[in-house]
């Protein structure tokens, strides 16, 4: 073996310990992401704390139906607070942008064109959830 194939050898090893640890950030990442939307959604958020109540208080037929109730009603006033959160949110950002846009010259807004936020970018709808049918009191 001589010193050519060692370092073609070398680059091989390099190139797959390379190719191997970007797959793995690229897949921990989607996971992580993944995850973390999961978390977001009220409804899993709904399901997961009574699933673990129930595990852990074992709480009656009745209570559980009165505790579910209560749940319900804090995932909707959640709902509420999240929808006026992204609404107020949404109106600062289009505030600072017309603000800015007052700033620039012909040729720089539309460079700053490119880079502002479409609508669609503002709205996070991620608690339009409703309450399981059937639980509430």
């Amino acid at each position: 073996m001589n010193l050519f194939d060692s370092g073609r050898t070398g680059l091989f090893l390099l190139g797959l310990i390379v190719a191997t640890a970007l797959s793995g950030g690229l897949l921990g990442h989607r996971i992580a992401r993944r995850q973390l939307d999961a978390r977001n959604n009220p409804e899993n958020w709904n399901e997961h704390v009574a699933r673990e109540f129930d595990r852990r208080v074992k709480p009656t037929a009745e209570q559980d139906h009165r505790i579910q109730a209560h749940l319900d009603r804090a995932v909707r006033e959640l709902q509420v607070i999240r929808m006026e959160t992204i609404a107020r949110s949404t109106n600062v950002i289009a505030r600072l942008i017309a603000e800015v846009d007052k700033e620039l010259t012909p040729a720089q807004r539309q460079a700053f064109e490119a880079m502002k936020p479409k609508p669609a970018d503002l709205t996070l709808d991620l608690l339009n959830v409703e309450p399981k049918p059937g639980r509430q009191p």
